[in-house]
């Protein structure tokens, strides 16, 4: 990507070529805080820049709080997947914090993450997510997420994360990093990809239809919808209809 480069030491601009690492983070088992902050205290001799995402208000400004009160810097703030990526164009940045699901327009979960790593490959990504099913946190570390912080954490693992990931490290809850460590993710082969007919399937449950109301939509038997169901929660790594319901609530709200 072409672009030019800003006066801030190591400050990653949307459209730049400027990156402060050269390799992918490494999962950061051990990492102690306080090192961390004073690795990039070092590297940044300015207050870090980070731009916040979440479509709840009141989440935006505890956040805000919360960083500025860690010495740095909230760039911009916005409420959904086409605002966030809008102000990576008009504002420079060292690291994006992001709800995993913000209703609105662009894009939204996955999908968002998916164009962040498109357009801003070096840019350090840091999720806020309520997900526990193992399946989709374990994806989105294999897609190159460089933090995992549990909306039910407190809130010092937000610059905590933000610290690791801009030092190059990738930080998760403690209770996030359980349910990975418990189903034996955290190292696994690399899971299967969902199929066109599995992700229709998850979509249309996300929409509220259920098995018959998809089958007769689809135009596919009851069966075989539930086989594709089943396939699909396999590859995600959900074992119960729970882990799945709770899956499709990420997806929705």
């Amino acid at each position: 990507m072409g672009g030019g480069r800003w006066s801030f030491p190591g400050l990653l601009r949307a459209d730049s070529e400027l990156s402060y690492t050269s390799s992918r983070p490494r999962f950061a088992e051990s990492l102690l805080a306080t090192e961390v902050c004073r690795s990039i205290s070092q590297e940044f001799p300015v207050q870090p820049r980070i731009i916040i995402a979440d479509d709840h208000p009141v989440v935006l400004h505890g956040i805000r709080i919360v960083l500025e009160r860690h010495q740095m810097d909230v760039a911009g703030a916005a409420a959904d997947g086409a605002g966030l990526l809008q102000l990576l164009v008009q504002q420079p940045c060292h690291a994006v914090l992001t709800d995993l699901s913000m209703p609105g327009p662009g894009p939204d979960g996955p999908e968002l993450l998916a164009e962040l790593r498109q357009r801003h490959p070096d840019l350090p990504v840091v999720v806020l997510t309520g997900a526990r099913h193992p399946g989709l946190l374990d994806g989105l570390l294999r897609d190159g997420v460089h933090g995992l912080v549990d909306k039910s954490a407190d809130f010092a693992e937000l610059p905590q994360a933000l610290h690791a990931a801009m030092a190059g490290q990738v930080f998760v809850s403690d209770q996030l990093r359980r349910h990975l460590q418990a189903r034996d993710l955290l190292f696994p082969h690399p899971p299967a990809a969902l199929s066109t007919r599995e992700l229709e399937v998850l979509q249309l449950l996300t929409d509220g239809l259920n098995i018959n109301a998809i089958a007769d939509r689809s135009g596919r038997s009851p069966k075989t919808i539930s086989r594709q169901k089943a396939e699909a929660m396999r590859k995600l790594g959900l074992q119960t209809n729970q882990e799945l319901y709770d899956y499709l609530q990420t997806r929705r709200d």
